[in-house]
């Protein structure tokens, strides 16, 4: 029996409006009734996530930063921290080499970027960091960094993911995370593996678990779960990586097939 559910946010629970699913609320409490665990786990930050799933948030898991930060029922439970020399090096060589890639810093005390942004920038920006902190010198923020994401409107599967990795590749995990971001983390830490420590601390094992992605920074998520459903609107190269396929992030596919699961075992 399903006693913990994890899902990706953007492409996957939210539709691309960015709103959740019509019957989300209705869900929450069927699972709230049954004790199964809900978990958010996505590459947002966890101050953007949390007004969202208000007034559930305090009793749910949040996997934040692509796994860099993880917070159960509102306390803070894992966290790490990219080496600052490193954050150096990474803006410095975003500046020189790939000037049209802007990093965004994540920390424990707040979000930072630097100014100049484009119109369209600043609006795709406000969806995952809108109470982000303008810096003029991003190398000396004074925070605890524990994720570096790249807006790249080039593309960074081809334009700053290639530059970035051939760097960074064999002491940081580089992901590329939606169609116009890549997020660089330490090593070891992906969705997957917070999704393991969450287990872990709740004695819910793989065979008891559901997960929900998109893009490929949810393979390892999607690899920790028993239950593993890709999005209809994914990638075909990312479907291979589930065992189901759930309908799209405009048809509610998540709840849709949340409520099936629940219906089909008696879960009402």
């Amino acid at each position: 029996m399903i006693k913990l559910i994890a899902t990706d946010m953007d492409g996957t629970l939210l539709d691309d409006e960015k709103r959740l699913p019509p019957d989300f609320s209705e869900v929450m409490d069927r699972l709230k009734r049954h004790d199964i665990r809900f978990t958010i786990a996505s590459g947002r930050s966890y101050s953007a996530l949390t007004p969202i799933f208000e007034p559930y948030s305090e009793k749910m898991s949040f996997i934040c930063d692509n796994g860099a930060f993880i917070v159960q029922n509102g306390k803070e439970e894992f966290i790490s921290s990219i080496a600052s020399e490193t954050v150096s090096r990474i803006v410095r060589i975003c500046r020189d080499k790939i000037p049209e890639a802007y990093p965004v810093l994540c920390g424990r005390r707040g979000i930072y970027a630097a100014g100049g942004f484009s119109l369209h920038s600043e609006k795709e920006l406000g969806f995952y960091y809108n109470s982000r902190q303008i810096c003029d010198d991003l190398a000396n923020t004074g925070d605890d960094i524990f994720k570096i994401a790249i807006y790249d409107e080039n593309d960074p599967k081809t334009y700053s993911y290639p530059v970035l990795d051939k760097i960074f590749g064999k002491e940081l995990t580089l992901v590329v995370s939606g169609h116009l971001w890549m997020d660089i983390m330490n090593p070891g830490i992906n969705k997957g593996a917070a999704l393991n420590t969450i287990q872990k601390s709740l004695g819910i094992s793989k065979e008891e678990t559901m997960a929900f992605g998109d893009f490929y920074n949810d393979i390892d998520l999607l690899a920790q779960a028993e239950y593993s459903y890709v999005m209809d609107n994914a990638n075909d190269d990312m479907k291979l990586h589930g065992k189901y396929i759930a309908g799209s992030n405009n048809s509610g596919g998540v709840t849709r097939a949340i409520k099936q699961y629940l219906d089909e075992n008696g879960l009402f």
